[in-house]
């Protein structure tokens, strides 16, 4: 039988051409899971970590640190285009000057720290009840005010005549879109991001990620994965095995909720107190030195049991986790 409740975190390396929703349906297939959800969105283009949520941890995906992503970055010169990536039309194309490392990292360190951003004319952002893509496509001109954003650093990774590899350290909100077009501005000529994977957002990183081809062997024992997982509209569907069995073991794979809060403060409880929290009693409170609002996570034996935060009532619940 496929385990009960099911509760934890996955990591997914997501493919090409797949959005963030169709890698949730992929999971709530395999799993006979209804409560799947997913955090940091990443386009159809761009490949690499995307973090899924099972069952109560679904809940505690606004309390997860993701101030930190890590992306490699493809941004191809001389070529802008009207999505900021390589699946729009062009815009515009400039000759690329000639480029060596040290003017290249001189350009990177001042696109490194506290910055402010504009969303890209072709992302997800709502204004108005509307994305911005939604009004890209339909002609349609929105003014977004520009964010504050961080990069905390920049590697090179391959430097050639009109192509540059970076990996970038950032905080969440960034558009590395908008970051390789304003890079390839200022090295003085236009360009796109031509391939973007994620390789750590957060706690989660591509060291403990389930790829499809790892997904279709435990539904089918196939490792093309498409006809067994994303099967084109009207083509035969693979068969899969058991499917009680095929949920136990992609379940098998979850990561305890707590792995998702390496960084959390935690405060640990003793059997005494577990009634009192599952009651939805008031916790324990933090540590003095942390801040009002942050959360902290409330664990028994090395499992989570709730999210409590400070408050200027003091300490309260936030999340408390169904007993397993």
């Amino acid at each position: 039988m496929p385990t009960p409740n099911p509760a934890g975190f996955m990591v997914i390396d997501k493919p090409a051409g797949l959005t963030s929703h169709d890698v949730v349906s992929v999971v709530r297939a395999l799993t006979m899971t209804r409560r799947v959800g997913h955090t940091g969105t990443l386009d159809p283009f761009a490949t690499g970590v995307l973090p899924i949520a099972l069952g109560g941890a679904t809940r505690l995906i606004q309390f997860l640190d993701e101030s930190q992503k890590v992306y490699v970055a493809t941004v191809e010169l001389g070529m802008s285009t009207e999505t900021g990536d390589a699946t729009g039309p062009v815009r515009a194309e400039a000759p690329v000057p000639t480029l060596d490392r040290a003017r290249v990292a001189a350009v990177l360190e001042a696109f490194t720290g506290p910055l402010m951003q504009k969303p890209h004319a072709y992302s997800a952002v709502k204004v108005a009840g509307r994305r911005l893509y939604e009004y890209a496509r339909a002609g349609e001109s929105v003014d977004v005010p520009a964010r504050p954003i961080t990069v905390h650093g920049w590697e090179i990774l391959e430097l050639g005549a009109s192509r540059l590899r970076l990996r970038v350290r950032c905080g969440r909100g960034t558009y590395v879109r908008v970051l390789a077009e304003e890079l390839a501005v200022a090295l003085g000529t236009c360009g796109h991001l031509s391939a973007l994977r994620r390789e750590q957002s957060g706690p989660f990183h591509l060291g403990t990620a389930v790829d499809m081809p790892a997904l279709a062997r435990i539904a089918a024992d196939r490792e093309d994965w498409r006809p067994v997982l994303r099967p084109e509209r009207g083509a035969a569907r693979v068969e899969w095995k058991d499917r009680a069995l095929v949920a136990e073991a992609v379940c098998a794979r979850l990561m305890p909720p707590l792995d998702g809060f390496a960084g959390r403060v935690r405060v640990e409880l003793d059997a005494n107190q577990l009634p009192r929290i599952r009651n939805g009693g008031r916790p324990p409170p933090p540590p003095p030195a942390l801040p009002d609002g942050d959360p902290y996570l409330l664990v028994h034996r090395g499992a989570l049991v709730a999210v409590a935060a400070r408050t200027d009532r003091g300490p309260r619940l936030r999340r408390v986790m169904a007993a397993s």
